[in-house]
């Protein structure tokens, strides 16, 4: 009898081992944390740092925030979900900064985890992201955080953590070849328009040039096929850097002291570029007749 009871208790033992362990198979997995890391590093204003951290916690509260303080410590984040990586390039030695993001871009090479640089030398920045980062500059950015505002640093990370980085959609994409004189530089180099407006354009150079913010350029757009010469070959703009791209290679650039004259040609040659484009795009869309 005995030998009985303790068989039923056994075997009521085991029934309840086997349900705990369909339950937690049967049981949905709890969802990791997605996280925003804050690599800034002791030497970063404190304040700009607490803002920036109640920034994220405030306007995205399904994440979580993570501020490491050494370069070991972060490296062993790179595991976790990331929404966004916003990282100091003077939160350890700046070329260890870069093989720490490297690093991360190889470890998870099949995402993409977009990192937003913050710095006091653009420059500097640019040069070694040239060197080291280059195939990532679609889904990173900088900002020089002592020129902008509070919101302007919040309205990046949001950017980064909602889109990832992604370029924009602009109003006229076109592909143009073009050169322009760099003045500083003292020479001519071979470039491309990937977007443009009458204001400005988004200019990549096609040889070995780095941008930086206030460089001024002349440039020069073959219009001749376009505008039938009657204005010349070639249209020549003065320019203005704006906006450098992490790549160091791309720039937004604004058009200054333009004339009515050039005003008048840059109209029409971006109106008949525009158009062609356009009917390029619908003759490919439209069906094919059938062969009789």
């Amino acid at each position: 009898m005995a030998e009985s009871k303790t068989e039923e208790v056994a075997q009521d033992q085991d029934d309840k081992g086997t349900g705990s362990i369909t339950d937690f198979l049967k049981a949905p997995r709890k969802k990791r944390k997605n996280y925003v890391i804050l690599a800034l590093g002791d030497q970063f204003d404190i304040d700009l740092s607490n803002s920036i951290d109640g920034f994220v916690k405030k306007t995205f509260n399904t994440l979580a925030t993570s501020m490491p303080t050494t370069a070991r410590e972060l490296a062993r984040q790179f595991g976790r979900n990331i929404s966004l990586l916003v990282i100091n390039d003077e939160f350890t030695d700046p070329i260890e900064v870069m093989e720490l993001v490297v690093g991360l871009k190889r470890k998870r090479h099949t995402e993409v985890i977009p990192v937003l640089f913050m710095t006091r030398n653009p420059q500097r920045l640019v040069e070694y992201y040239h060197q080291y980062l280059l195939e990532y500059q679609e889904s990173d950015e900088f900002i020089y955080y002592p020129g902008v505002s509070r919101n302007q640093i919040f309205s990046r990370i949001r950017n980064g953590i909602e889109t990832k980085n992604k370029r924009r959609s602009r109003r006229y994409k076109i592909d143009r070849t073009v050169s322009f004189y760099h003045l500083e530089k003292d020479k001519t180099i071979p470039g491309r328009f990937l977007d443009l407006s009458v204001h400005g354009a988004l200019l990549k150079a096609e040889s070995e040039c780095l941008f930086k913010i206030g460089d001024q350029l002349r440039v020069n757009i073959p219009v001749g096929t376009i505008l039938n010469g009657e204005k010349g070959d070639f249209l020549k703009l003065a320019a203005k850097v704006r906006r450098v791209y992490i790549s160091g290679e791309m720039a937004g650039v604004s058009f200054e002291y333009l004339s009515e004259s050039q005003i008048y040609c840059l109209t029409r040659f971006l109106t008949s570029t525009v158009s062609k484009e356009m009917e390029r795009r619908s003759l490919a869309f439209k069906p094919t007749a059938p062969q009789r």
